[in-house]
């Protein structure tokens, strides 16, 4: 008997844009380069472009809805059940049905350790020609968060995918392997792009588009140009001094979406030496101006950040707030006094710390830069480093602060990101904090599904957080494209589901 939760759906999917192009084709601009169609490096990037498929769908609102799956229910605080939309099929032709659902569970918990630790995985049974019961080893009630997130269970034909692996092949091999469900497949791809054709046999029917383009673009402008062009019908994450590139002009447009979880997030490296001193982490959030950095800055083509997660959530409290006089008088109890450039200096050791960033995302760079001139009032002197590989950087000492992370995982689930990036030991916890009083209130909400409790423990791990300067939000981040005149309609979508089977020529 299902007791909690229960969401159905025939086949759920996102609204979707008319082409720009007549020929029922769309290219698409992007910065960010696929390597390959391995799912463990790069499964993820399909979910973007309509060639990898998840079990779950993410929202606007946070509350998932059934993708590949057409329901998933919670039988008790342990027990799951899934089941399969009749007919879907693999590109190559084999069918997703229950036994193919649990080798996908399986191998995901035994390959994707933030989905293992997050979903407390303990196994997937066969209890239907379509249904799954899924268990787990402590109540996760943002199951359902979890299966919409593209880092954890892409929907995939795992035998198809170890026969690969034991044929010790290149990557290029899965080209032709068919691994996945979505509405398109990739036929080519190379360091400039790829190539994408529909697949017929498709399980929500023929795909719209007879052809689909990707083009990796690293520079912004450039990727404006070719909208402007005709080179490309949409080009993905763009600054938004493009707005004003734009304005009255009429062939290219620039659209934004709603506040969906993408943030500016700043995060502490407190394995530095001079990040351990807890007044130099909260000086620096408290010298930050949220509201210039929103209104003025990025002229309002951000949200004002107030707290670390999305306005309207039910468990979303203010805790963000600008205060030069309390920085000042914290760093000056800690130690920390004026030198003649107004720049503080403790021991003989000058308060200077970078914070990295990468040109790759929108207007990352444009906000460090704003820190640089908002604490320099607080006496602290800041460092932008630009840096093309933002996770390899975030591996190595030489940062104080970073500027990219959010506390919502794409699912929309608080627990795993909670997990994954504060907490010790986590997967991302590359600023290596380690707080046992937050490890409690992270462990204890991955256990919890009273709503009422939930919402109590993420109130006291929000206001910890910035108590003790480990994480704050510059800006609420929307997602921002640049479109060609026949998409001028194009909803921007929950984040980065850009293409669906839907998305057709315009008439």
């Amino acid at each position: 008997m299902v007791v909690l939760l229960l969401l159905t759906a025939c086949a759920t999917t996102a609204e979707s844009p008319p082409s720009a192009r007549a020929d029922g084709k769309l290219t698409i601009a992007t910065p960010y380069a696929i390597d390959d169609l391995d799912p463990i490096t790069s499964g993820y990037w399909g979910v973007e472009f309509g060639y990898v498929e998840l079990l779950m769908r993410a929202s606007e609102n946070g509350v998932p809805t059934p993708w590949v799956l057409s329901e998933l229910a919670a039988v008790d605080g342990r027990t799951w059940r899934l089941k399969v939309n009749e007919g879907v099929t693999f590109v190559n032709g084999k069918p997703f049905d229950a036994k193919a659902l649990a080798a996908t569970l399986t191998w995901s918990a035994e390959n994707q350790p933030g989905f293992s630790r997050s979903a407390n995985f303990a196994s997937a049974e066969v209890t239907g020609p379509l249904e799954v019961t899924l268990k787990t080893s402590e109540p996760t009630p943002t199951m359902p968060n979890l299966l919409a997130d593209e880092s954890n269970v892409l929907v995939m034909d795992v035998e198809a995918y170890k026969q690969h692996v034991a044929s010790k092949k290149g990557a290029e091999a899965l080209l032709n392997a068919g691994l996945y469900t979505g509405p398109y497949k990739v036929t080519s791809l190379d360091v400039k792009g790829a190539e994408l054709a529909p697949v017929a046999s498709y399980w929500q029917g023929r795909p719209a588009l007879d052809g689909l383009s990707i083009r990796f673009v690293a520079e912004a402008t450039s990727r404006m140009q070719a909208v402007q062009a005709g080179e490309a019908d949409l080009a993905l994450y763009m600054p938004v001094s493009a707005a004003r590139t734009l304005r009255g002009r009429t062939d290219a447009y620039f659209l934004k979406g709603e506040p969906t979880g993408l943030v500016f997030g700043l995060i502490s490296r407190v394995a530095s030496p001079l990040m351990r001193d807890e007044a130099v982490r909260r000086a620096i959030y408290l010298a930050t101006d949220y509201r210039a950095i929103a209104e003025e800055v990025l002229q309002g083509h951000v949200g004002h950040a107030k707290a670390v997660f999305p306005p309207g959530y039910p468990y979303t409290i203010e805790t963000q707030t600008t205060d030069l006089n309390r920085a000042a008088s914290e760093l000056e109890a800690a130690g920390w006094t004026a030198g003649e450039d107004g720049i503080r200096q403790r021991d003989g050791r000058r308060l200077v710390i970078r914070i990295i960033c990468t040109p790759s995302m929108p207007d990352g760079v444009t906000i460090a830069t704003a820190m640089q001139s908002q604490l320099k009032k607080a006496g602290i002197e800041v460092k932008v480093v630009q840096v093309d590989d933002h996770s390899a950087a975030r591996d190595g000492e030489d940062w104080e602060v970073s500027l990219s992370s959010s506390l919502l995982s794409f699912g929309g689930s608080p627990d795993q990101a909670l997990s994954e990036l504060l907490a010790s030991g986590g997967t991302n916890n590359y600023a290596k904090i380690a707080d046992d009083e937050l490890d409690a209130h992270i462990t204890e909400l991955g256990r919890t599904s009273d709503e009422k409790r939930r919402t109590a423990i993420l109130g006291q791990i929000q206001r910890l957080v910035w108590d003790r300067g480990y994480y704050a939000v510059a800006a609420q981040r929307l997602l921002t494209v640049v479109v060609g005149p026949a998409l001028q309609g194009y909803r921007v979508p929950v984040p980065n589901l850009w293409i669906d089977h839907k998305t057709a020529p315009a008439t």
